[in-house]
């Protein structure tokens, strides 16, 4: 079994109730858990090592898991987090991969 490793690539925030600031966080990693499901086709069901992104909210790194599911592009990840998170302005560059 490999190591997780993670990589903060890009932060930005955005306003919660149109008036709380909140951080969400665009992370590479190199694991993408599987659901554990028997049902799950395996590419869904197992754990697999590759390149993924992950979406965080809150201050990281925290513990806490990612949250919106894990993507295969980076660009795929800020998508999602531009639609769950409609006033997100990102606050570091965008670091192409």
């Amino acid at each position: 079994m490999e190591p997780v490793i993670e990589t903060l690539v890009l932060s930005g925030t955005w306003l919660y109730a149109d008036e709380i600031e909140k951080e969400v966080h665009v992370i590479k990693s190199n694991f993408k858990p599987g659901s554990g499901d028997y049902e799950d086709p395996l590419e869904i069901q197992d754990d697999q090592y590759g390149e993924f992104y992950d979406i965080r909210t809150g201050k990281y790194p925290d513990g806490r898991p990612a949250y919106g599911g894990t993507y295969a592009t980076q660009s795929e990840a800020m998508e999602y987090a531009a639609k769950v998170c409609p006033s997100l302005k990102w606050i570091l560059n965008v670091k192409s991969t």
